[in-house]
């Protein structure tokens, strides 16, 4: 039976911090998106903005791997919580609390990580993204495709995307694709369709509060299985790349 949740932001952050950044799929999509820039983009040094950053994770990812300072990397999110918690994390001047913000400067990378399925504004962030990214600079979007599940429900979805109608949208305000796949099939896929039994209890046991040792157990066997979807074009999952001409 289908059942109906209140997605509150604030609430959200707050119950999974802990054990979020170690989520299987979270996982593999900065995997993806860090194999992106490494690719996409040639300067040694850039400067990357992630829209609708939550904690931070990505954006610390990114620093960390590409050796950026505070100032080269910055964020928005409508949680008060989770920019907070970004705040502590990574001390960037850029990271602020507002759903579209003056931007003190265009960025070289924007990101945009599984949040457009969660508004039906999503083409207002797109053009807001496209607009605040530096001429020849890379647009990375990750989000989903299919049916809505009851995991899916719980974060807060109101729709889900064909790959062919983002790219077309994308194309129209004139980026470029570099990149676009579908991933996750058969496993991440069969992962949702097992969230629809008894989802209160994977929500208690496994999304939400302390990371246990079990919990650390399960996710990393499940990240390292997953891999084999970057074999097949095929899944829930959606993952472009862009530039900007």
């Amino acid at each position: 039976m289908d059942q109906e949740y209140t997605y509150n932001p604030d609430q959200y952050w707050q119950n999974t911090e802990d054990s979020y950044p170690y989520y299987p799929t979270v996982r593999h999509r900065k995997r993806f998106i860090l194999r992106a820039l490494k690719k996409y983009i040639q300067a040694p040094v850039f400067s990357a903005f992630d829209f609708g950053c939550g904690e931070g994770s990505l954006l610390k990812s990114i620093q960390n791997k590409f050796g950026l300072t505070q100032e080269h990397i910055g964020g928005c999110d409508i949680s008060k919580k989770a920019i907070e918690r970004a705040q502590e994390n990574l001390r960037s001047p850029h990271l602020i609390h507002a759903l579209y913000p003056k931007l003190q400067h265009p960025f070289d990378a924007i990101t945009c990580c599984e949040v457009l399925e969660h508004t039906t504004e999503y083409a207002d962030i797109l053009r807001w993204m496209y607009e605040n990214l530096k001429p020849g600079g890379v647009m990375i979007v990750t989000t989903q495709t299919g049916r809505i599940h009851a995991s899916d429900r719980y974060t807060g979805h109101t729709q889900h995307f064909r790959i062919r109608e983002l790219r077309s949208l994308l194309e129209k305000m004139g980026l470029e694709i570099l990149q676009a796949r579908l991933w996750g099939w058969p496993l991440f896929t069969i992962q949702k369709y097992l969230t629809n039994v008894r989802f209160d209890r994977i929500r208690k046991n496994y999304l939400e509060g302390t990371l246990t040792l079990r919990k650390k157990i399960v996710f990393t066997i499940a990240y390292f299985v997953y891999v084999l979807h970057d074999l097949i074009p095929y899944g829930p999952q959606i993952y472009i790349v862009a530039r900007k001409p």
